[in-house]
């Protein structure tokens, strides 16, 4: 009993309770507006995402404990010592268990996106494929496990067969979906760059943290194009629109926020050092 608050803290809600559980939610809404099928949506995804979390947290335990931000805050207590293996592996299987047996009840193409989502969330971490060390593939493979595929899963949970009748608006929200969630990792790449470089093999410690900004930047524009067209196509109202537009732009800027601090502080220190100041 002492131990379940950290098997809670392995879930670490707090990473993605906020933005994830989002992209199921949208493709929900998207299948049917407003109903009570948001709430199975939402509990089998909390389920998927905190599996994903779980999951990473067991294959990165070795490398978590070189990681001093992550063993202060005790991101890891599989790191610390403060939960076991055996449970972290049954409190794993019980997540799955209980997102791909709701998931199956409601459709059954609901449950191919939903199981989709396990199976890239545990490639990703899992040896020996283990595609978040693998160039450029962690950060597509991202983008899918927590964008693309839970969009689709969300959709089809409710509205099953529906998606291959007409296919071209859930397929392009859905990329955008994918777009957002790889701009996710490569700032989640920047901001620890100095902490991984050295201890593991992201895409950003591969080309720098300069070339991983001008890789968010080509993402965000790719970001805009697909936005642009869901509008020219499909068409939606101006706010909404307006409202989009403006989270993809400032998205990158937010989500390196700490990174960016740094960055002008070390200009401005060197500016002093010039004597221009």
């Amino acid at each position: 009993m002492d131990q379940i608050p950290s098997y809670i803290k392995m879930l670490r809600i707090r990473d993605w309770i906020k933005f994830y559980p989002v992209f199921p939610l949208i493709g929900a809404y998207l299948a049917c507006g407003i109903s009570l099928n948001l709430i199975p949506v939402c509990i089998i995804f909390i389920c998927v995402i905190g599996y994903g979390f779980v999951i990473n947290n067991y294959f990165d335990v070795e490398i978590d404990k070189k990681h001093q931000e992550k063993v202060e805050l005790d991101k890891n207590p599989l790191a610390g010592g403060h939960v076991t293996k055996r449970g972290t592996l049954l409190l794993s299987a019980g997540l799955v268990a209980v997102a791909t047996m709701l998931s199956a009840m409601m459709s059954v193409y609901g449950f191919i996106f939903t199981v989709l989502s396990i199976l890239a969330l545990t490639l990703y971490s899992a040896e020996p494929l283990r595609l978040k060390d693998r160039f450029l593939v962690d950060i597509l493979t991202h983008g899918l496990m927590f964008g693309g595929f839970p969009f689709l899963a969300g959709f089809t949970l409710v509205a099953g067969t529906d998606l291959f009748l007409s296919p071209q608006l859930p397929i392009a929200v859905a990329s955008l979906c994918t777009i957002i969630c790889c701009e996710a990792l490569i700032a989640h790449e920047i901001n620890d760059y100095r902490e991984d470089l050295g201890n593991t093999y992201t895409t950003v410690v591969k080309i720098g943290q300069r070339n991983g900004g001008i890789l968010m930047g080509l993402l965000l524009v790719l970001s805009l194009i697909n936005l642009e067209l869901i509008v020219y196509y499909f068409g939606i109202g101006t706010y909404l629109h307006l409202g989009i537009f403006a989270l993809l732009v400032t998205y990158p800027v937010y989500s390196c926020r700490g990174e960016v601090v740094v960055q002008m502080k070390r200009v401005y220190e060197k500016v002093q050092v010039s004597g221009y100041l």
